[in-house]
């Protein structure tokens, strides 16, 4: 198995970001799913990566955490993942919502 690289690393924790995103409004759509599987693909991420994540878009546990220690250093990259998936199903929950006011908190470089 090839060694993941620090750009592999990276994409791999705004994918969890992503899906903990797309799960919380306790559901996840085809749209979500596609658009998490996409970025994943559009972004070279290993495929035993890909096949982790299609396992943990196919299981009901919940999402891994991601680290966020590592997507502080590029919030910007963070939050665009993070507003496309919001918009690939055309609505926006409040529970989705909250979760990116936490986020812009989160990842502010004053923290």
């Amino acid at each position: 198995m090839a060694k993941l690289t620090a750009e592999d690393d990276f994409n791999i924790e705004v994918l969890k970001l992503m899906l903990q995103l797309a799960w919380s409004d306790g559901q996840l759509d085809l749209q979500e799913v596609g658009t998490i599987l996409g970025s994943a693909r559009s972004w070279g991420v290993p495929e035993s990566e890909i096949a982790a994540l299609k396992k943990l878009l196919e299981g009901n546990a919940a999402p891994p955490a991601p680290d966020l220690a590592l997507l502080r250093d590029r919030p910007d990259e963070v939050f665009e993942a993070a507003r496309a998936l919001i918009a690939c199903d055309g609505r926006l929950q409040a529970a989705e919502k909250e979760m990116l006011e936490e986020l812009h908190i989160i990842l502010s470089p004053e923290r």
